[in-house]
């Protein structure tokens, strides 16, 4: 391959924000010298999905599930190169990155006369701006149609996979085409890293609408410099002033990297797990509050403390996760969320997510009846 760097090539400001992703194609192929094609991967990070190129080179889709949403994991690459090796055959793949995240890959099939990384770079933040403007992306990202409630859920959660301060954060949640009640949350803040999970009870539409407002309030409290009870007192606020019977089950949680010290109030959701850096799963149990929405006259949100250090894993996780049927028609349950745990063994924070995320698509033939919501943050030295 020739080693000469391409000139630098304005892929936003030459092209309406609907054509950018054929604009990165036509350039991607003149560089390369042979026909290249854009790929992204669907909400559920489980099939590569042609974004623009020729349809009689490239196939429209292919299974790979090596994501975590629609965000590729790093490490999975390799896994990523050899699926598209066995469905295209020989080629050459590069990582459209944003930042630290990667959001799709370019693919040639012919010897490529010039290395595109530098391309993709500025493929990856353009597609990613263009995004604001324009739906082809998110569209093509829908392998099947999407209800408005997972539609909502979608367009409030914040990046599935992040680094923050000395550490690592990964989220997802499944399915990620239909009911859309349960949502993830983060910040790395100058105070620490802002964590949270939470479950609105009801499904589809009426479930949606809760959260919103949900995240929304605790985005609202957290912006204006309030604590982790603060914050729980004020989203509880927004929800009883709905005037409904609805509620909602979370986790707030903030990480101090310094003091490897996890704070956490625990409004009747699941407790979190820490897997341990031998692998010990621990739960973070405690005195907690009922869920946030229920009517009280007055309300305390005690908080509790744990240590968490480099090595160990924090998994926040909803109930959809534990409640999944199995094939024989019992559930998942606590001991069986061990046993995947134990049998992922000792993987990033990504990995864990998608392994676990698997487990529950391996469970049963059957379609989730209910989210299954995973947030994980892995420490690092």
């Amino acid at each position: 391959m020739g080693s000469d760097e391409p000139d630098a090539v304005d892929l936003l400001g030459e092209a309406l924000p609907h054509v950018v992703p054929e604009r990165i194609v036509e350039v991607a192929s003149e560089q390369a010298g042979c026909p290249v094609a854009a790929y992204v991967l669907d909400v559920e990070g489980l099939f590569a999905l042609r974004l623009a190129g020729d349809g009689d080179r490239f196939p429209e889709r292919f299974r790979a599930p090596v994501g975590v949403g629609p965000e590729l994991i790093p490490e999975a690459l390799p896994v990523l190169r050899r699926l598209v090796s066995d469905r295209v055959g020989p080629s050459t793949l590069w990582p459209l990155m944003v930042r630290d995240r990667i959001m799709g890959f370019l693919l040639a099939r012919d010897p490529a006369a010039r290395d595109l990384d530098a391309l993709a770079m500025q493929a990856g933040l353009a597609l990613e701006l263009a995004s604001g403007y324009t739906d082809v992306v998110h569209s093509v990202r829908r392998r099947k149609d999407m209800q408005p409630a997972a539609e909502i859920q979608q367009d409030l959660l914040p990046p599935r996979l992040a680094h923050v301060e000395d550490g690592d954060v990964a989220a997802g949640v499944l399915p990620g085409y239909d009911v859309g009640g349960d949502f993830f949350d983060y910040a790395s803040n100058a105070d620490g890293l802002w964590l949270v999970i939470a479950d609105a009870t009801g499904k589809g539409n009426s479930a949606a609408a809760l959260s919103s407002l949900a995240i929304g309030a605790l985005r609202a409290a957290r912006r204006a410099g309030a604590g982790l009870q603060e914050t729980a007192r004020l989203t509880d606020e927004a929800i009883r002033g709905l005037e409904t019977e609805r509620y909602l089950t979370a986790v707030l949680a903030s990480w101090d990297a310094r003091r490897h010290r996890l704070r956490f109030i625990n409004c009747g959701h699941p407790s979190p797990l820490i897997v341990r850096a031998g692998g010990h799963v621990e739960e973070l149990d405690g005195e907690r509050t009922y869920p946030l929405g229920i009517r009280f006259k007055e309300r305390l949100f005690p908080t509790v403390s744990a240590e968490l250090g480099p090595g160990d894993r924090l998994l926040l996780y909803s109930d959809g996760l534990t409640e999944r049927q199995t094939s024989d028609g019992s559930r998942i349950g606590d001991d069986g969320l061990r046993g995947i745990l134990a049998e992922l063994g000792v993987v990033s924070a990504a990995m864990m997510v998608r392994g676990l995320q698997d487990a529950v698509l391996d469970a049963s033939p059957e379609p989730l009846r209910d989210d299954a919501t995973l947030l994980v943050l892995e420490p690092h030295d």
